[in-house]
């Protein structure tokens, strides 16, 4: 059975947690470097979940293997019941309405409006919507990052800030029951980093998301985890709550929170 967690709003125990993702024995290598060794994990519905790292330690490897952007070796990964290494090309982008991906660098065309950004990653999915219920997903969106105005903006026009919130607009705008935040508060000040942690649990607050966040940023860790996980040498070191790592004499955690 699993152990009982606590709402990031109330802080009360909230019963057994539903399981959205469940990673088992997961390995991947890329030539003879072995990224990910025998990982496991659980993801549960409204959690917030950190991965903590070093550099090059397979984070930002982990989550593209969840999303499927890449393949594992060996290893199951079950989202929302479906084992994503084994689904084909169709059901792969099925399951990926569910999921959003805010990518670190925030992947925006430069060439197209912030609607036209918005719009086209509707575009591309496998069912098709009238303009009218496109219009309103897309106002929705920038109305949820706090942006309506910059609807018909170029990317050129924007701050780092505001970049980084119509990107993640984009990543919700089939409002995805998990997000996968990758370094969501990379290059940006301390100011506009706190507000991107605000609005992290803001959305997730609202529509009772699951995310893994993968940052380097300890305040951004200090400000949006539930639970935090240490990957360290391809498995999953440690886990518990920020205030729970920061208090370990362990000196491969210690060196994160100095």
């Amino acid at each position: 059975m699993e152990a009982p967690i606590r709402s990031s709003i109330t802080g009360k125990a909230t019963g057994v947690p539903k399981t959205v993702i469940e990673i088992e024995h997961l390995c991947k290598r890329f030539g003879k470097n072995v990224v990910l060794n025998d990982f496991n994990l659980k993801v549960y519905k409204n959690e917030n979940l950190v991965v903590l790292g070093k550099s090059g330690s397979g984070k930002s490897v982990l989550i593209k293997c969840v999303i499927g952007l890449l393949k594992p070796d060996s290893g199951k990964i079950i989202v929302l019941g479906k084992n994503i290494p084994e689904l084909d090309h169709e059901n792969l982008d099925k399951i990926r309405t569910k999921i959003g991906f805010l990518f670190q660098g925030n992947a925006l065309y430069d060439s197209m409006t912030v609607r036209e950004n918005l719009e086209f990653s509707l575009r591309r999915q496998w069912f098709r919507l009238p303009q009218t219920e496109v219009d309103d997903m897309v106002k929705e969106a920038l109305e949820n990052v706090g942006l309506p105005h910059t609807v018909d903006m170029m990317p050129a026009e924007l701050s780092g800030g505001m970049l980084k919130r119509v990107a993640l607009a984009r990543t919700l705008i089939l409002k995805p029951e998990i997000i996968l935040y990758d370094e969501p508060t990379t290059g940006l000040d301390p100011v506009t980093a706190r507000e991107i942690d605000n609005l992290i649990l803001s959305l997730q607050k609202k529509y009772h998301t699951a995310s893994i966040i993968i940052s380097h940023d300890m305040n951004c860790v200090k400000n949006t985890a539930d639970r935090v996980v240490l990957l360290l040498d391809g498995k999953c070191y440690m886990e518990g709550s920020y205030h729970e790592l920061e208090a370990s004499a362990d000196e491969n955690i210690k060196q994160f929170f100095e």
